[in-house]
């Protein structure tokens, strides 16, 4: 077994990257998703990518996988249908929600609440109860009340079941006393507890998250055992791993048990991916922009770190799951363009998807896209195929974008530009939220910019946001998959603290850590991981006494003890709560919620550092090709970026072409290859 394999879903392309253990060569390939049956695409590019690395299926080891079946599921409301077992009199939870109401807003008389996963007829109160603070059981489970709910929940024809009851982040033993009851009458019945999928207070984020997590559970078993069974019958016997929203990777069980992890499971391995090829060039703080077919993912990575969030949206929902911390917009190639009563132009979020696509794909799409746009103006030169065997059809481009030029009484060329320049201000929006609005300077960042379409807007989006050094990375359309290929084993174990500055000791604290990590430690040997391949990492959840703003601050467990303790931790929540919101408070510090993350280190994809070379490009350089910028064609020169060496410069105006991605170079920058093959943008003199 000498490869491992990586594998991205996306809304218009299956990417795939292989990786030669023994040899370091990365292999890779894309075809074109298939969302009737995703597990057909995914088996297809395995297969197609084994293939052209010349490796049999059963020389395959691991396969880690970004799937997007819970984000569609959420999307589609395509789920299970959702039993729920909580306390008597808190049945309507999912309907009270909270004071905001999530949902468009039209106006201020209209307002779109989505119905809860779990129907209220579909929901039954038990008088099992737990009292707070202390967690003592104040009316113990009734075994035969438990058993007639389940039954009538079950011949009504729910798939799965929920139990969430009253404060049982206190005191689990109830919920799993209730668990043993059903499953003991319904085995083949997926149940979860809220107490193990959210471990905190809060009795709303805590059944939401468990319903949301059982409303996925029937699919995913299905999805993942189809897959399995798929991946065993053409002659592999790899050991199946899924990516999980926070970057970090889990074995197919924990994946049926837990999917609502799972729910930005694709995007997140694109941004670890991304800082892992920053921080190796030595900058390790960078915002990265993923630009797919369907959507742009951007996100912050600090100290070589991505930012992460335990609010997860997908949707109008938002749940407890800690995820990546990941903004995402409707702007991708695939972004359909058209222009209002108004005359004003939009674009997206409605895309064009991969059937049929954009118009020049050729295959029946008539809609003027961005990717339309960037053919017409030349961005994709003629020679270009995506994906390495799609050929454009750039007639059909040309008459698309007419018709928008037609509306806005403009050329063609303008309305193209004016196309990219909309969905370019879109990105740049949402780069602000993850950069701006959290406190930061995004000219104190470089940018990382991958994804099949990025690296062909990121020069203008850097110029906007002024996020420079620009690093486009090698093989780009596939960065999600090298991502999951760098990605180590992990899981989050939290707990509930509640307690000031005035009642805790460092001691105290690092016992409660102490706890967890011991928590985490077995559910990494039960993840098969070895003890000297074990690390963790110490949050504390932090806020002023009696505010609800609260922030994850990093723990040095020695320094509880052997350092300067609470103080230590209260002034690291100070300095951030004042670089994010620019004031501080005469308050004492109350710890909400302690968290320990146990990770696995896995033997991952090695960046390969190369000899620099020469700064003379000519040897790549393919063709000469009309391109429009700033409102004229220039003649402009293509590069193949696989005959580019490091050391070699290209100035701009340039393209640079590969299989998988195409990227553009401005007038007035320049194009460095760097020792790790990296393309590493700046501008000119005077910009």
């Amino acid at each position: 077994m000498t490869y491992n394999l990586g594998v991205d879903v996306g809304g218009t392309f299956t990417d795939v990257l292989v990786f030669d253990e023994v040899t370091n060569a990365l292999t890779i390939d894309k075809v074109l998703s298939t969302p009737e049956n995703p597990s057909r695409g995914v088996l297809s590019g395995v297969e197609a990518a084994m293939g052209k690395a010349d490796a049999r299926m059963d020389e395959l080891g691991l396969v880690f996988h970004g799937t997007t079946v819970v984000t569609n599921m959420l999307l589609e409301e395509t789920g299970a249908r959702v039993g729920l077992l909580t306390t008597r009199g808190h049945e309507q939870i999912l309907h009270l929600a909270r004071a905001w109401t999530p949902g468009p807003l039209y106006g201020w008389m209209a307002m779109e609440k989505p119905e809860p996963l779990a129907d209220l007829v579909d929901t039954r109160g038990l008088d099992a109860r737990v009292s707070a603070p202390d967690g003592e059981v104040a009316t113990p489970v009734d075994p035969d009340q438990v058993r007639a709910a389940a039954a009538d929940l079950v011949d009504s024809g729910v798939e799965a079941l929920t139990v969430a009851l009253l404060n049982s982040y206190l005191n689990p033993e109830q919920e799993r006393r209730v668990r043993e009851v059903v499953e003991a009458e319904y085995p083949d019945l997926p149940v979860s507890v809220s107490s193990e999928i959210v471990t905190e207070y809060g009795e709303y984020e805590r059944t939401l998250t468990t319903v949301i997590n059982d409303y996925a559970r029937p699919q995913v078993i299905r999805y993942l055992d189809d897959l399995d069974a798929e991946l065993r019958e053409s002659g592999s016997s790899a050991a199946l791993n899924v990516v999980r929203s926070d970057g970090g990777i889990m074995s197919t069980d924990a994946a049926k048990r837990r999917p609502v992890e799972l729910a930005l499971s694709g995007p997140s391995g694109g941004v670890v991916g991304a800082a892992t090829i920053a921080e190796r060039k030595g900058v390790p703080n960078v915002l990265t922009l993923d630009m797919g077919g369907t959507s742009t993912d951007v996100s912050l990575v600090e100290d070589g770190q991505p930012s992460t969030t335990r609010q997860t949206r997908v949707g109008y929902r938002e749940f407890k799951s800690r995820a990546v911390d990941v903004n995402t917009v409707g702007a991708g190639g695939g972004s359909i363009a058209r222009v209002q009563i108004n005359g004003s132009l939009v674009v997206g979020p409605d895309s064009a998807g991969a059937d049929p696509g954009p118009a020049c794909y050729g295959r029946g799409g008539t809609d003027p896209t961005v990717t339309d746009a960037n053919v017409v103006l030349g961005r994709i030169p003629p020679s270009v195929k995506l994906g390495g065997d799609l050929e454009l059809d750039r007639e059909a481009a040309r008459t698309a974008i007419e018709s928008v030029a037609e509306e806005r009484g403009s050329t063609v060329e303008e309305a193209a530009q004016a196309v990219l320049d909309l969905v370019n201000e879109n990105m740049y929006g949402a780069l602000r939220v993850v950069s701006v609005e959290r406190g930061y300077d995004p000219r104190e960042f470089g940018l990382v910019a991958f994804g099949g379409a990025g690296p062909m807007h990121a020069n203008a989006l850097a110029d906007l946001i002024g996020s420079y050094p620009l690093i486009v990375p090698p093989a780009p359309g596939v960065m999600s998959a090298f991502g999951f290929l760098t990605s180590d084993i992990q899981n989050e174990f939290s707990e509930t603290y509640l307690r000031t500055e005035r009642d805790v000791g460092g001691r105290d604290l690092r016992d409660a850590l102490d706890t967890l990590e011991t928590e985490a430690a077995d559910w990494l040997r039960s993840e098969g991981v070895e003890e000297a391949d074990h690390r963790f990492d110490y949050f504390a959840d932090c806020r002023y006494f009696r505010q609800d703003i609260q922030m994850s601050i990093p723990v040095d467990t020695d320094d509880l003890v052997n350092g300067p303790g609470i103080e230590g931790l209260k002034a690291a929540f100070e300095a951030r709560h004042e670089r994010q919101f620019d004031f501080s408070l005469d308050a004492p510090l109350e710890i909400a919620t302690l968290r320990v993350i146990g990770r696995g280190t896995i033997e991952g994809v090695d960046l390969e550092a190369r000899e620099i070379g020469g700064e003379d490009p000519s040897r790549a350089r393919v063709a000469t090709h009309e391109v429009y910028f700033n409102d004229e064609y220039h003649d402009t020169p293509v590069y193949e970026r696989g005959a580019l060496a490091p050391g070699n410069v290209i100035d701009g105006p340039a393209i640079v072409v590969e299989d998988d991605a195409t990227v553009v170079l401005q007038p007035d920058h320049a194009a460095t290859v760097d020792r790790f093959e990296s393309l590493e943008i700046t501008r000119g003199e005077g910009q």
